[in-house]
């Protein structure tokens, strides 16, 4: 028992630890939290096995650690700002999320013969495509993928997911600037609105350490979890009425489900967004970030070492739905003469999400295009979880 109360409290605390040491250390900075959390979930977790903790129980637990992150993750998109965007940079964003899903759909037809659910993958990689990590884990356990698939993936995506970041920062400025039409200033950057537009944005989605003080800082981020507990208590009464296909009664229906908690969740967050005082709060995105941690975490420790071997045609799988999903997006820019810095920055909104943009845009040396960007990677949170949620039942017909 003790143990099992030593285990959760590791959940709630450790990423904490984590959040100041990767802000102390730039090595760990550049892992990232989420990784880090796996990793160190994953090393504890013998430890936690030879004591005799109940680690099932806390894998149980994860999923409502998920449905809890979304909303919050999803209070602060400022959906009346995307009227801001100018059409080819919501154009070009829309292209980065058609080549996404066509591009895992196809990979899913390729793959589906060596990799076990193959349609999850897909689907999750659609939602890591079009929104970013927090929905590849919401679609991961909406489409019951096991704690240990999620982790590969999330690790093959690291690998892959880093050598396009680098290109990004690199090769893809000359790249895009050779094959497109040269991007056309139009004045926006020097903005004091926007500059302070974009300065609220950066802090939102830094994921670096937030002071929770003074307490009146505490009451409101408590205030929205509060909130994203009532849409969750929404969709999982809404489960409860609805009939069993197994026979299941009372919370084993939840687990049933978990895709229509899931969907609620996710609407309630969107709709909660267009209420200003909920929108401004600060806070919410680095609040969600942090149960998506916790996540993380539990993920760590729930993982089977036995599946290890799975990595490798993850890790194939995920490259090519990442790099066929950039080729194809770049076709079809040239093809609707989509400008290359427009192009660039919304395929990082895409497939990397907010806190990516920044660097990208000081890469094309474009400060226009950080606040576009920011907003297109807003909208894939936004979309992120329908899309993902669509593509893995409709792929999962052909398994």
């Amino acid at each position: 028992m003790l143990v099992t109360v030593i285990l959760f409290l590791t959940i709630l605390f450790l990423p904490r630890l984590i959040i100041l040491a990767a802000d102390k250390v730039p090595f760990l900075n550049t892992l990232g939290s989420v990784f880090l959390c796996y990793f160190i979930g994953l090393l504890l977790s013998f430890a936690f096995k030879a004591g005799g903790a109940n680690i099932s129980l806390a894998a149980d637990f994860s999923s409502v650690l998920v449905c809890i992150a979304m909303p919050l993750i999803l209070f602060s998109a400022d959906l009346p700002a995307l009227k801001k965007l100018a059409r080819p940079m919501l154009t070009s964003f829309a292209m980065n999320c058609v080549a996404a899903v066509a591009v895992a759909a196809a990979a899913f037809f390729l793959f589906k013969s060596i990799v076990p659910e193959a349609q999850n993958i897909s689907a999750m990689l659609v939602g890591s495509y079009v929104g970013g990590t927090p929905n590849m884990i919401a679609i991961g356990k909406s489409l019951s993928a096991s704690n240990s698939q999620i982790l590969l993936l999330q690790t093959a995506d690291m690998i892959g997911g880093g050598t396009y970041f680098l290109l990004l920062l690199s090769l893809m400025p000359w790249l895009t600037r050779k094959l497109l039409p040269k991007y056309k200033p139009v004045g926006i950057a020097k903005s004091s609105d926007m500059a302070a537009e974009t300065q609220r944005y950066t802090e939102e989605f830094s994921g670096r350490k937030q002071s929770i003080r003074p307490f009146s800082a505490f009451l409101s981020r408590a205030g929205l979890v509060g909130l994203t507990l009532l849409c969750f208590a929404v969709g999982a009464g809404l489960c409860l009425l609805l009939p069993s296909k197994y026979g299941n009664t009372g919370l084993a229906k939840l687990s049933e489900y978990t895709v229509v908690i899931m969907l609620v969740v996710t609407t309630g967050g969107i709709a909660l967004s267009f209420v200003k005082k909920i929108r401004s709060a600060p806070g919410s995105y680095s609040t969600g970030l942090y149960f998506i941690l916790m996540f993380a975490v539990v993920m760590g420790l729930s993982f089977d070492v036995s599946a290890i071997g799975q990595v490798l045609v993850l890790l194939a799988m995920e490259l090519v739905i990442q790099y066929g999903t950039v080729a194809l997006h770049l076709l079809m820019a040239r093809l609707g003469k989509i400008d290359s810095d427009t192009m660039t920055i919304t395929s990082c909104a895409g497939i990397f999400g907010p806190p990516f943009i920044i660097p990208v845009a000081k890469a094309l040396r474009n400060d226009e295009v950080i606040l576009p960007g920011i907003l297109c990677g807003i909208l894939g949170l936004v979309i992120g979880n329908y899309a993902g949620i669509g593509v893995g039942n409709l792929l999962g017909l052909f398994t």
